[in-house]
């Protein structure tokens, strides 16, 4: 299949890299199916939406930035995903860039996760409190100067 995104031009992409969000990704409930496309040598992704071009959210691999990022889905989440099994699912999280790159954020309190066998996917919101919309994905060089500067 043939798909126009207005980031990536023309894509070809296969059946079994469409990976389908039967209620859609919160906020655009309407578009169902999307491909993923990893950004060469780097943990992150872009999730192309297959039915609208210019439809794409830059995602991040937490666990590269986040090592014990950690959290349990619900019953309903993985009836969602097709009971899949353990090491099938896969997790990424929203990542925003408005301005300057090293002021991006990480939505860890929403991540994306689907099955790699049933290619069902969802958006789940976590009830963690630790977890925010918005954390910064790249360390502050100005505060970590700091922290190494003796007092």
């Amino acid at each position: 299949m043939i798909i126009q995104t207005s980031r990536f031009g023309q894509l070809e992409i296969e059946d079994n890299e469409i990976i389908q969000f039967p209620q859609g990704i919160p906020g655009f409930p309407e578009y169902k199916p999307y491909t993923l496309i990893s950004v060469e040598d780097s943990p992150f992704y872009f999730l192309q939406s297959v039915e609208e071009g210019s439809l794409s959210f830059v995602l991040v691999s937490p666990f590269e930035f986040f090592p014990s990022y950690e959290f349990e889905l619900s019953a309903d989440a993985l009836h969602e995903l097709g009971h899949p099994a353990r090491e099938d699912v896969r997790v990424l999280n929203i990542v925003t860039v408005k301005d300057d790159i090293e002021e991006a954020t990480v939505n860890l309190a929403a991540p994306i996760v689907w099955s790699g066998a049933t290619r069902a996917g969802i958006q789940v919101i976590l009830q963690d409190a630790s977890y925010r919309t918005k954390h910064l994905l790249f360390q502050s060089k100005a505060g970590a100067e700091e922290e190494e500067t003796p007092c």
